[in-house]
Parts: C-alpha cells; sequence; structure tokens
C-alpha cells in the first residue's frame, strides 16, 4: 500500500512545516527500520530537507524542517536558545492542580531511556508552563508551552503533576477502560521568529478521532 503523503503546512525557500503523522519517527533509531519523516519530505518535496528539532515519534503536529544548511543552523540557533513559541495539546488522567500554572525542574535521563525530575545536578533546567482547557470525567485536555526543549519534557512534567498523559505508559498512565493507540499529545502550534521579516505562525488541528473527538 502507498504511504500517504506527509501534509505541508508551510514551506518557503528556507524551511517546510509538515503535519507530522503520530507513530512515524522524525530521523532514524538504533534498532529502528522504516520511513522516516525527514526521508518521506525529502521525497515529497524532490531535494533533502534537515531535522531541526524533534517531536516524539507517537507525537502529532506541527515541525519545522530546513531546506538549506544556511537554514539549518539559522534553525538550530533559534531552538537552542529557546525563541521558538510551541503550543501543545495533552489529553491527561485526572485535572491538573492547580489548573494552571508552571513546572520546573531539573531532568535528567536514567535506567531503561526513563527520564526524570531529579533533585540536584546533573540535569538540564526544563521549565513547562500548562492551563486546563477542558475537563470531562477523569480525563482532562491541558495546553502546554515548553520553555525548554528537553528529551520528553512534557510527558515528565505532567507525570510529576500526578496527570499522566493518555496512552503513556512509559511515564505512568494505566488503562482504565478507554483504549489509547499512542500517547496523546499534539504540537498544535509553532511561532519562528525571521532573521528578516514577519515571524513564521503555523498551527494544526489535533486528530479529531484520537484528541477533540476524545472530549465530545
Amino acid at each position: 500500500m502507498a504511504r500517504a503523503p506527509i501534509r505541508v503546512l508551510f514551506a518557503d525557500e528556507a524551511l517546510v512545516v509538515v503535519d507530522k503523522p503520530a507513530g512515524m519517527l522524525v530521523v532514524p533509531a538504533p534498532g529502528r527500520h522504516g520511513t522516516t519523516v525527514v526521508d518521506a519530505v525529502s521525497e515529497q518535496l524532490g531535494s533533502r530537507v534537515h531535522a531541526v528539532h524533534r517531536l516524539d515519534e507517537e507525537t502529532s503536529g506541527v515541525l519545522v524542517l530546513a531546506r538549506t544548511l544556511a537554514a539549518k543552523e539559522w534553525l538550530e540557533d533559534v531552538f537552542r536558545h529557546h525563541r521558538a513559541t510551541r503550543t501543545y495539546l495533552a489529553l491527561v488522567e485526572h485535572s491538573p492542580s492547580p489548573p494552571a500554572g508552571r513546572i520546573e525542574s531539573r531532568l535528567r535521563e536514567v535506567a531503561g531511556g526513563i527520564v526524570r525530575s531529579v533533585p540536584t545536578p546533573p540535569g538540564d533546567v526544563a521549565i513547562t508552563d500548562y492551563r486546563t482547557l477542558q475537563r470531562r470525567g477523569r480525563q482532562t485536555l491541558v495546553e502546554c508551552r515548553p520553555l525548554t526543549g528537553r528529551r520528553n519534557q512534557i510527558r515528565v512534567h505532567l507525570a510529576d503533576l500526578g496527570c499522566p498523559i493518555c496512552g503513556d505508559r512509559k511515564y505512568g498512565w494505566r488503562a482504565r477502560g478507554t483504549p489509547f493507540q499512542r500517547v496523546m499529545l499534539h504540537a498544535e502550534r509553532i511561532v519562528l521568529p525571521r532573521p528578516d521579516g514577519p515571524p513564521v505562525d503555523v498551527a494544526v488541528e489535533a486528530p479529531e478521532r484520537e484528541l477533540r473527538r476524545a472530549l465530545a
């Protein structure tokens, strides 16, 4: 069966923004096979694109790729210095308390590739702002804005609040009758400053069948 094209949300001579499907790696990983987002988009556009940030395999939504090496250098600097504004939606078990706030911790990878908040260095400072959008029974839709870009940051921080993301068995979610086929995290919007001209502002709705309809 032919693979469906990856949806392009924005493109110019320097970058392309796509709607990453859940279940697809952005770049190759050890021991993993199959087409990556970088491979697929390069094939679609007929020229090589470059990863400048990451989304977890099971996360859907807005992903930025560079079309030139000069753009790659510029975009990597933007993400390294946290100058991109990113907004995520997460469907979580329980409701955060308080319903909005800031989570700040040091994150460190421990055994088995798990990332944990740790009380003392070594560890990378991670900061996430969040607010509750909608509650329905045990599940709550939460908006998250990471001010840093650590691996698994949102997943760890919401688990630290006692609100693991639905489907995220790695960070404490346990099935309670509702089947989720993936970690219910979606990159909804990104705003990128540009060296010349207005910022790039791109958003994409979460898949209806997986996030919005979950609270219908």
